[in-house]
């Protein structure tokens, strides 16, 4: 095998390893990638969830507060002023 055939199939090597070395890296970026993907979707489900749990908790409230200023209403109504 004379010199430039063995330069060359080290010359090929070499590029295939690293051919091989980028794809395995890309491979692992991708893996990591659509983990923190899943990991911002889950996120954002869970903020949703809690979202509309607050909204239910403040519309609750706001039912309660009406109705406790109507009674106090009624109630300044009945008894008027103390002077």
């Amino acid at each position: 095998m004379s010199f430039s055939l063995e330069l060359l199939a080290l010359l090929g090597s070499f590029i295939a390893a690293a051919f091989a070395l980028v794809r395995l890296a890309l491979g692992h970026q991708r893996a990591l990638t659509e983990r923190f993907v899943g990991f911002l979707e889950e996120s954002l489900r869970r903020q949703e969830e809690s979202t509309a749990n607050f909204e239910a908790a403040l519309e609750t409230l706001a039912c309660n507060v009406r109705e406790s200023s109507a009674v106090i209403a009624r109630m300044a109504e009945r008894f008027g002023p103390s002077s």
